[in-house]
């Protein structure tokens, strides 16, 4: 075998070694993601203290941003987790919601209802953020974001949450 041949040989072995390596490195993050996910959902399911109910909805947007699959089974828990008494759990639960690539038909309404009826302002732009990170699927929450907008002081926060949440929602062409 010449020298050019064993290289050649050696280069498509490490090659091929490197592709398994990366597959399985993959596999690990997947199941470690699943644990998390597991993790997080038994933590809002038990915790009596709002900052880790929060936590877990924070750390489930996340997750269920990477990969819904993750998170289906938090779901109604994090719907339910919409109308807490605490609006730090409220504000966590909205934005996680929306992450999560809830079914618009339920999402739309329930985040929608926070924008206009919570006392919290927090919980209001929180709404707003959660129908943004939903996307075109939000469409139908756009005149009432507009509503909330133009009710609302032009440098408020609200308003201005309003505003981003259009514009992610219905996105420019350019």
């Amino acid at each position: 075998m010449s020298f050019r041949r064993g290289m050649r040989f050696a280069s498509v072995g490490l090659l091929a070694f490197g592709l398994f390596a990366l597959v399985a490195a993959d596999a690990l993050v997947a199941a470690s993601k699943a644990e998390e996910a597991k993790k997080y959902t038994e933590q809002l399911k038990t915790a009596k203290d709002a900052k880790k109910k929060a936590e877990a909805l924070e750390e489930l947007g996340k997750l269920g941003q990477i990969m819904k699959s993750l998170v289906t089974s938090a779901v109604p828990d994090i719907k339910k987790s919409l109308e807490d008494k605490d609006a730090t759990v409220r504000r966590a639960a909205a934005i996680a919601y929306g992450k999560v690539d809830p079914d618009p038909k339920e999402a739309v309404p329930a985040l929608v209802k926070m924008l206009k009826e919570d006392k919290e302002e927090s919980v209001k732009i929180a709404a707003a953020n959660g129908l943004a990170a939903m996307g075109d699927k939000a469409r139908e929450a756009i005149p009432d974001l507009r509503a909330v907008q133009k009710s609302e002081d032009k440098k408020s926060k609200l308003a201005k949450a309003a505003q981003d949440a259009m514009r992610s929602i219905n996105p420019k062409k350019k």
